[in-house]
């Protein structure tokens, strides 16, 4: 019997642009060979915190959003990862139960390598262990980023920060891919006020004024980024005085001075 979900999925190729990038054709056909396709609807939960890790999982079509209950039973969204990246690996490392809540991100399809594959892919194939220390390095970098951020970085800075990748225009800590057509933040304006440890009400003073703008559009349960450039001014001001020292944070190419909640 077939499913629609996963019968136009190639294993090798999902795998070759993903946590096996780069390695011989024989390791990623072997790894393939073990692999067991998922399709899921979206909401489905994948795994859940503090549960016993299973396996690791491969996005091949989709995306999957982690998030971590509050004391007030809210869900806060922590990220939202699409193909082809991939995630699981930390509890199996440690064999430590699951950090986070993983429900699927509209209609899903997944790469899933039970624990005892995965681990005797790593025994037979050695590189991939250094592939796996190079990832979970920039992913603690990233980590020590985004402390330093929370501490000192003003509200309009983190924003757009997060805006940026979540709509895979600029690389985040989890999530590496960056799709030139990305546009689209698929959260709420709750949920970047859990994500960012502010008010719903003071997120959406600042998505008001960057639409007013011309910066962003919203509408219920997404945002689209329309000015990628000028939010980018505006998240990484001293990236930006870098390429052009006459642009600075508070200015959009060829338009007037953005505006910041106070």
């Amino acid at each position: 019997m077939h499913n629609r979900g996963t019968d136009d999925i190639d294993k090798a190729s999902v795998l070759r642009r993903s946590w096996l990038s780069g390695f011989p054709d024989d390791v990623i056909d072997d790894a393939a060979a073990c692999a067991a396709l998922r399709a899921v609807e979206d909401g489905t939960l994948i795994h859940a915190r503090g549960a016993e890790a299973d396996g690791f999982y491969t996005i091949a079509s989709g995306g999957v959003r982690f998030t971590r209950a509050t004391v007030d039973g809210h869900a806060t969204t922590i990220a939202v990862l699409d193909a082809p990246n991939c995630f699981g690996e930390i509890s199996l490392f440690d064999g430590l139960p699951r950090t986070h809540d993983g429900h699927a991100s509209g209609p899903t399809v997944l790469l899933f390598h039970a624990k005892t594959d995965f681990k005797r892919l790593l025994s037979r194939y050695p590189a991939i262990y250094e592939r796996f220390a190079k990832v979970l390095s920039m992913r603690l970098r990233a980590t020590f980023d985004l402390v330093e951020e929370a501490a000192i970085a003003p509200l309009t800075q983190r924003l757009a920060r997060r805006l940026l990748e979540l709509a895979h225009i600029h690389p985040s800590p989890l999530n590496a891919t960056v799709d030139a057509q990305g546009r689209e933040v698929p959260l709420t304006q709750e949920e970047l006020g859990h994500l960012l440890g502010k008010s719903r009400q003071s997120i959406s003073k600042q998505l008001h004024i960057w639409e007013q703008n011309g910066l962003i559009k919203t509408r219920y349960g997404r945002i689209s980024i329309t000015q990628p450039e000028a939010l980018a001014l505006i998240a990484y001001p001293d990236q930006a005085e870098t390429r052009s020292p006459r642009k600075t944070a508070g200015t959009s190419s060829g338009s007037h001075p953005i505006k910041e909640a106070p």
